[in-house]
């Protein structure tokens, strides 16, 4: 996506003035990540019901898939209104908006049931494969995948865009707020939406597994009726036929993290502290991504980065305001991960997965911008959601091997 009038440019002049600014992305990223701290609250839930989150491999396997690809859906809906507002293809407003918003809107509800019918198949077959999960369990796994994405949908896709739409009005860098703070929200009810949807496959009996059905089947419904209406729209196609790459590849490699997850189930019942963390890291660590990917693909559409790997070079002021913003959080998820468990492996486990995984993190998010734009793909279908599902897999896959290393059975 190119911008195509002066007017279009001279609008984020400011913007460029705010990327380049000495420590307002430190700032301003600093002021997101402190909403993180909700994560913990994502994170007490899942401990506070670990009975039912444990109570099948597949079922502790599908968190992080549900928390991952919801965070490349969301990434998806984050980057396009980001750039949409900047460009003024997007107006600051949920009713009267563009036909280019409300295309994007409806295309993010189909890849929310893609991506769960992507998940359900995973965290069968790897089921069936290493657990010997029966075959009637595939209904159940598949329509616990899409009650979950439903229920958290209702939610996440409205707050998202009505906080960037305050946050344009307000003068802040949509770049820098909309998926940080609208990940921590998305998380939690993502969290909730987990929760309820596992009571009416396990707790409820009949009446509760009749509900998951009824409230999937009307998902389903619902997605038809919006590919229908907004059949002729080609940016609802465009973003579908760009984005669905993405939610099919986030699927795989969060379904590694999930796997690997599952691998500590004994581990996270001797230590449920793993659990309270889990989804704080996950999304300080997909913030940051998001962050500079987002400032990356914006400066990209406006030329204002030169779109080879040498222009990495000018992002070094934010990679460092960013990186160290999001150092200052792991510092604190260490104290908290400390305080619960007293140990000083406790507190460096948290440490050690950011010195690994912030500079991979860099390299992927600007290498991702860089080789779609150049390929004439639009970043924001691409950029958010493969850093988030490879820095979210590479966390899990660091956080588990230290603790198993760590934490023998």
């Amino acid at each position: 996506m190119k911008v195509h009038s002066s007017t279009q440019a001279e609008s984020l002049n400011s913007g460029e003035e705010k990327v380049e600014s000495k420590i307002k992305i430190f700032r301003e990223s600093l002021g997101v990540f402190f909403f993180n701290f909700g994560e913990i609250l994502a994170g007490s839930l899942a401990v506070y019901f670990i009975s039912l989150v444990l109570v099948k491999r597949w079922v502790i396997m599908i968190y992080p898939l549900v928390l991952g690809v919801r965070g490349a859906v969301n990434g998806v809906l984050s980057g396009r209104l980001s750039t949409g507002l900047h460009v003024k293809l997007i107006e600051p407003s949920l009713r009267g908006n563009t036909k280019y918003y409300y295309s994007i809107l409806a295309s993010i509800y189909a890849l929310s049931l893609i991506s769960s019918l992507t998940i359900g198949f995973l965290a069968f077959f790897l089921s069936l494969i290493f657990y010997q999960t029966a075959l009637s369990e595939f209904p159940l796994i598949i329509f616990s995948c899409i009650v979950t994405k439903a229920i958290a949908l209702l939610v996440t896709a409205p707050f998202t865009s009505l906080l960037g739409f305050l946050a344009f009005r307000k003068g802040l860098d949509p770049d820098v707020v909309i998926y940080p703070v609208s990940s921590m929200v998305a998380d939690i009810w993502a969290t909730i939406s987990y929760i309820l949807t596992l009571s009416m496959a396990f707790t409820f009996g009949l009446i509760g597994n009749i509900m998951l059905y009824a409230v999937g089947l009307g998902f389903i419904f619902t997605v038809v009726y919006l590919t229908y209406r907004f059949r002729s729209e080609s940016e609802y196609w465009k973003t579908l036929k760009e984005a669905v790459f993405s939610i099919l590849a986030v699927g795989l490699i969060e379904a590694i993290g999930g796997f690997f997850l599952s691998r500590i189930k004994t581990q996270i019942e001797r230590s449920p502290g793993v659990l309270l963390i889990y989804p704080a890291l996950m999304a300080t660590t997909g913030s940051a991504g998001a962050i500079f990917g987002s400032i990356s693909t914006t400066k990209l559409v406006l030329g204002l980065t030169e779109p080879s790997f040498k222009g990495i070079k000018n992002e070094i002021s934010d990679l460092l305001q960013i990186g160290t913003a999001s150092f200052i959080m792991y510092l604190i998820y260490s104290l908290i991960a400390y305080i619960g468990e007293k140990t000083l492996t406790t507190f460096l486990i948290p440490i050690i997965c950011f010195l690994i995984i912030f500079p991979t993190m860099s390299l992927i998010s600007f290498s991702m911008a860089i080789l779609t734009f150049t390929r004439g793909l639009d970043p924001d279908n691409f950029v958010i959601p493969f850093e988030t599902a490879l820095t979210d897999t590479l966390l899990t896959l660091t956080l588990t091997t230290l603790i198993i290393l760590l934490y023998p059975i």
